[in-house]
């Protein structure tokens, strides 16, 4: 339904910035990725009203380094934040502080992941994960299900059990509606930076049951080559086993089918939840200048090579979608950039945006040249993982347009044509034909990565004791008296 909106409001000299952020979203999960099955139609008319980049990466497929390297825009080898205990200091640079000495008024609402200060330069945060991890046990906690209470990927997956109120997809429109409303009330010639973060559809893949039953028996997973697992580099087996739930002769594919289905139930829960937003963008007249950017902060591999989750390289896990749509900017929309970029890229766009200086410590590129359709100089994006909670197996990535380089601590080697192999099942690191590519993508990933440096890196960043996982409630409210409450469930 279109509803009629307010008269826009004074032009500003600068744009808000709206940045909607889900948790887990395959890039292959959408209409206008080509998706036989699941539905975005938001997600798609971003697509078609702006800019989509078809070769966007993370910087760590991993909740906490990602977000890390995000929010400062720096890679993880300078950080030293590899794994969800990690610690970002709080006293850092970082976007949002950068936006706010600038004049923008800035509010981060759902789950961040940071471990430590909590507002990491936002001046307001509503709600989130402020003690607990964001994502709901659902229906509720259980001293059975471990300290995370999550219930696992395969075994809780399937419709809801929380009244859809409580639900933390539903909490973050809610709060996300009303700053709006209150920003435009009280502030309107002041520009915002938004932050909306939602926590699907990372695991447990529970959509409300009207949801599932759209996909329910309608998604499958197909055949995998019999062996293939033997064949794959050490990181990638160690991952897949750390994970617990690889599956890669499909012996329990109606369980992995069940969990996707859920997947796909939550992507367009998200979607439909993002399209609320919008328009309430759109009612109260800020569409027409705000840069609405939509990405999440890694992939999932949804079965995959039978496996779930993330921290590998493949495309399902390291590649995101990516967005962005500004009027007057993006021109007539619908274009597609093949340019590799990542996420450490929003910082420079952003500030680009609010003309201001991007700092120097910043490893990312201002997007904003693509966005008008002119090029940027550089050629490739990095990534770097390391398993969970097992330092030793670590790794590098390299994308240019073409191809992907991945080097790991124990010397092993991948490198892929994506554009002739999407599916990356041939691993071209010992083919003599293309040992003058490997040679130089090797070059300067190990002077990128500096591997001989990386298990120091890891040890020399302060941790937390335990994950915020222990927490018994996965969000929490903060009061206009600033009490921090929990939020249930």
């Amino acid at each position: 339904m279109k509803f009629p909106s307010y008269p826009a409001p004074p032009m500003l000299s600068r744009p808000n910035i709206l940045f909607l952020l889900s948790d887990q979203h395959s890039p292959h999960f959408t209409g206008h990725a080509g998706h036989p099955v699941v539905q975005t139609p938001h997600l798609d008319r971003l697509a078609r009203e702006g800019v989509s980049f078809d070769h966007a990466y993370c910087q760590s497929p991993l909740s906490c380094p990602s977000r890390a390297s995000l929010v400062s825009g720096r890679y993880c080898r300078d950080l030293g934040i590899y794994d969800n205990q990690h610690i970002l200091e709080s006293n850092g640079v970082t976007f949002p502080r950068v936006l706010g000495a600038a004049g923008y008024r800035t509010c981060v609402i759902g789950k961040t992941h940071y471990n430590g200060e909590q507002f990491q330069g936002y001046q307001e945060r509503p709600y989130g994960d402020l003690f607990g991890q964001a994502h709901q046990p659902d229906p509720r906690r259980l001293p059975s299900r471990g300290d995370a209470g999550l219930g696992g990927v395969i075994e809780a997956a399937g419709p809801s059990g929380i009244p859809l109120p409580l639900t933390q997809t539903e909490i973050c429109v809610a709060e996300a509606s009303k700053w709006l409303q209150t920003h435009a009330a009280q502030r309107g010639g002041q520009p915002f930076c938004l932050s909306v973060h939602f926590d699907k559809p990372h695991f447990p893949i529970c959509p409300p049951p009207e949801y599932f039953k759209r996909y329910e028996g309608r998604v499958h997973l197909p055949d995998l080559p019999p062996g293939f697992l033997e064949k794959e580099v050490p990181f990638v087996r160690a991952a897949m086993k750390n994970f617990g739930i690889c599956d890669p002769e499909r012996k329990d594919r109606a369980a992995h089918e069940r969990t996707l289905a859920a997947y796909c139930g939550c992507i367009e829960w998200v979607d439909d939840a993002i399209g609320r937003v919008l328009a309430t963008l759109d009612y109260l007249g800020l569409a027409e200048n705000t840069l609405v950017v939509y990405s999440s902060d890694h992939g999932e591999m949804a079965g995959e090579r039978g496996t779930w989750q993330k921290s590998l390289f493949y495309e399902a896990s390291a590649r995101l979608p990516l967005f962005m749509r500004l009027p007057g900017v993006t021109g007539a929309g619908g274009r597609r950039v093949t340019a590799p970029v990542g996420l450490i890229d929003m910082f420079p766009t952003f500030c680009d945006l609010a003309g201001t200086a991007t700092p120097a410590e910043c490893g990312g590129t201002s997007l904003l040249p693509l966005l008008r359709g002119d090029t940027i100089a550089r050629d490739a994006i990095f990534s770097e993982s390391v398993v969970i909670n097992e330092p030793a197996h670590a790794g590098c990535m390299i994308r240019t347009a073409r191809w992907k380089y991945n080097i790991y601590l124990d010397g092993a080697e991948e490198l892929y044509d994506v554009a002739a192999d999407p599916g990356e099942w041939t691993n071209l690191a010992a083919a003599p034909a293309h040992r003058a590519v490997r040679d130089d993508l090797r070059r300067r990933v190990l002077a990128f990565w500096e591997p001989e440096k990386q298990l120091a890196r890891y040890a020399a960043r302060p941790r937390m004791s335990r994950q915020k996982h222990f927490y018994e409630f996965s969000n929490q409210f903060v009061l206009g008296n600033g009490a921090v409450v929990d939020a249930r469930p």
